[in-house]
């Protein structure tokens, strides 16, 4: 199937283009392999291959994918957490490789297991430290913490230590600590997992309704949930095997009557899906 795969024209502006990207990590050697062919190259494996596609300014695009299709990855070189072997990723006409810096300014990434928070401080130092990192101090600072520790709904525990925290609550505190800085990028790596039905559920809501509604923020959002990338995002991107299967608009699902997880399905048993 094509990598070049594409929704519809947009009147929106692109703002994270993939172009022909590729990424090979090395395989690391075992001793037997270290000691038989000491100068034999390291094997490669390949988590992403000639993937281009285009994203618009406040997409909410839902990436699923097998475990160790190359989600993350995809997700990571949008951030600029990683660099391509190949190809090139720009945020915003940045390139992540040669303009690191100033792509990163326009992203925030949450991990599915954060473990940046420092757990021996508050919930409101975590965001007074990462705050002074993004350059904020003083009353902006404090009023900008205030403001997120209320969007959250961790108003009663801010001054509890981190440690004390239950997974959803690390989990919106996480969010917070992205949004800090405001960034036109939101990048959530299954940001439901660890969490159970009800906060999930919690979770589902503020990131539809408090954090997005109203705002051009882009989304990514790696799910294995069809019915929370149905709920969260208007795109659907499918991944398998380091290869975008699949990107299509949830409204085309709609009017072709069909699923999530029949255009899931759909993609990772190779059938032409478009």
């Amino acid at each position: 199937m094509s990598q070049g795969l594409a929704v519809e024209n947009s009147s929106r502006p692109v703002i994270i283009s993939v172009r022909g990207v590729t990424m090979h990590f090395p395989i690391p050697k075992r001793y037997r392999e270290w000691l038989l062919a000491p100068l034999r190259p390291r094997r490669k494996v390949t988590a992403l291959s000639h993937a281009s596609l285009e994203i618009h300014e406040g997409d909410r695009i839902a990436v699923m994918g097998p475990n160790g299709a190359g989600k993350t990855t995809l997700l990571k070189l949008v951030s600029g957490l990683l660099f391509p072997t190949e190809g090139e990723v720009t945020v915003k006409g940045f390139s992540t490789l040669h303009d690191n810096a100033a792509a990163r300014k326009s992203v925030g990434f949450v991990f599915n297991e954060d473990r940046s928070l420092y757990w021996r401080l508050t919930g409101v130092q975590n965001l007074e430290f990462f705050g002074a990192l993004d350059n904020l101090w003083g009353a902006r600072l404090n009023e900008r913490i205030r403001e997120l520790i209320r969007l959250v709904g961790l108003e009663s525990a801010g001054d509890q230590l981190v440690s004390g925290y239950s997974s959803g609550m690390k989990q919106r505190l996480a969010l917070a600590r992205v949004l800090i800085a405001d960034p036109e990028v939101l990048i959530l790596d299954e940001p439901t997992r660890a969490l159970d039905p009800v906060a999930s559920e919690e979770m589902v809501s503020l990131i539809i309704n408090d954090i997005h509604r109203g705002t051009p923020k882009t989304l990514l959002i790696a799910t294995h949930r069809p019915e929370e990338a149905a709920t969260l995002c208007d795109k659907l991107m499918v991944i398998d095997g380091g290869c975008v299967k699949g990107f299509v608009n949830m409204a085309e699902l709609n009017h072709r009557a069909a699923s999530v997880l029949e255009y899931y399905r759909s993609c990772v048993a190779g059938k032409k899906s478009a």
